[in-house]
């Protein structure tokens, strides 16, 4: 009786550690990622180029015509390379990517739709003083991460009206 309340014990121990995928369906994406804005798509445009360089996001492509913003983020661990040396490897930088596309519904509304991704990049040291990278990414599913996105949006919006008065 202890061996199998030890197996199911060890069992439970594992299956709770494992890394658990996360998913969600198609609906619940767009609702989590999609919202309107009471304002037009120039200056909701404007305003989410805004917001991205007072979030240290470096605006890679940003077209209006197709209404597609991409933006990404790094922050490089300065210790990396000292990491590696003493511990064989090192976790090199957090990245971010932030991918909005901004769509006018009419001339006072907009509608954006925003896919964030984290990652991390890490190096480990091979043979003969090879350097191995290793680059991971994936989607951001927080609901409140985008909801606080949406909330500094509208605040940026508000913002460029308020100045456009």
């Amino acid at each position: 009786m202890k061996k199998v309340f030890t197996l199911l014990f060890s069992v439970a121990l594992l299956s709770s550690c494992a890394t658990q995928m996360i998913t969600k369906s198609p609906t619940e994406v767009k609702m989590m990622t999609t919202k309107q804005m009471e304002s037009n798509q120039d200056l909701v445009f404007k305003s989410i180029i805004s917001l991205l360089q007072s979030e240290s996001y470096m605006v890679e492509r940003a077209d209006k015509e197709t209404g597609l913003i991409n933006a990404s983020k790094r922050i490089e661990n300065k210790n990396a390379a000292m990491q590696r040396f003493w511990v064989g490897t090192s976790k090199d930088a957090n990245t971010s990517k932030a991918m909005f596309y901004v769509e006018a519904i009419n001339k006072d509304l907009s509608e954006v739709k925003i896919t964030l991704y984290e990652g991390a990049e890490t190096s480990s040291n091979g043979y003969w003083r090879s350097v191995n990278k290793d680059t991971k990414e994936q989607m951001i599913y927080e609901p409140k991460v985008y909801q606080e996105w949406f909330q500094s949006l509208k605040a940026e919006i508000e913002r460029r009206k308020a100045l456009l008065q």
